[in-house]
């Protein structure tokens, strides 16, 4: 058992032959590869999974009160979503049990994404740009001889506020609105990183393919970290876990930072 503080310890999951422990910034291992499942540190704490039950533990991998929750759901510095025997409530930091029930958290812009049939019209199964919003490409950039069918998609994908994701043949692109209309991307993929927010994928970000490998970049096309990686997956905050080689896995942040796996 330990006292739990207001600690913020940044360590990183890290997994091996089924089982999960924590590396640090510099890729040492600071917690053995003792637990069925992790999460990330929130504070002081993470959740663990040891023999068929969760429970929170410190930074030397101990639990401060035994595992006994089937599950363990959102949870923060304060307090934690939990169940036990089919029964859903939340509990503070030391474990009782609260009496105002469980928190709801929703990811993401609380902003609606931008709708494609409000700057789009459906023409033959094609998506055309609208007169107004073609007309106010041409204005953004006049010297550019725009044509109708440089504004003509296969796929328009609510993106953000401000943006959409395109298909046109084979490739892929960001379409901004207000600020300039395509960035000429033409990628083999982008697939926004997703939070559902009114029944709608809302989010900053997208990972995009290019020639087999993932990047990330940001809802206004912004390239924010290169095609380097097999798969790249939201983990938290400003981290990104990649698979850096076959069966390796790390995190990336956006300042390209890279914290490597041990295992497969």
């Amino acid at each position: 058992m330990y006292t739990v503080t207001n600690e913020y310890v940044n360590y990183f999951p890290i997994g091996k032959n089924g089982k999960w422990g924590y590396a640090n910034e510099d890729g040492d291992l600071t917690i053995e590869y003792n637990f069925e499942k992790v999460t990330f540190f929130k504070g002081d704490r993470a959740a663990a999974k040891l023999d068929g039950k969760f429970g929170f533990i410190n930074k030397e991998g101990e639990f401060f009160k035994k595992p006994k929750f089937d599950s363990i759901g959102y949870f923060t510095n304060e307090r934690a979503n939990v169940i036990k025997r089919g029964k859903q409530f939340a509990i503070d930091r030391s474990g009782k049990k609260l009496k105002e029930g469980i928190t709801i958290s929703t990811e993401g812009n609380p902003f609606e994404n931008a709708k494609p049939l409000d700057y789009f019209e459906l023409k033959g199964g094609k998506f055309v740009l609208n007169n107004k919003e073609f007309e106010n490409a041409k204005r953004l950039d006049p010297t550019a001889n725009f044509e109708i069918s440089d504004f003509t998609f296969e796929e328009v994908i609510p993106f953000s506020r401000n943006s959409f994701i395109v298909k046109k043949g084979n490739k892929y692109d960001i379409y901004l609105l207000n600020y300039g209309g395509l960035k000429n991307l033409w990628v083999d993929n982008i697939e926004p990183i997703q939070y559902e927010w009114n029944n709608g994928i809302s989010s900053n970000y997208a990972k995009y393919q290019k020639d087999g490998k993932w990047g990330l970049l940001s809802n206004t096309g912004k390239i924010l970290i290169e095609p380097d990686y097999f798969t790249i997956k939201n983990a938290t905050g400003q981290y990104y876990l990649v698979e850096y080689k076959p069966n390796h896995w790390g995190y990336v942040s956006q300042t390209k930072k890279m914290f490597k796996d041990y295992g497969e």
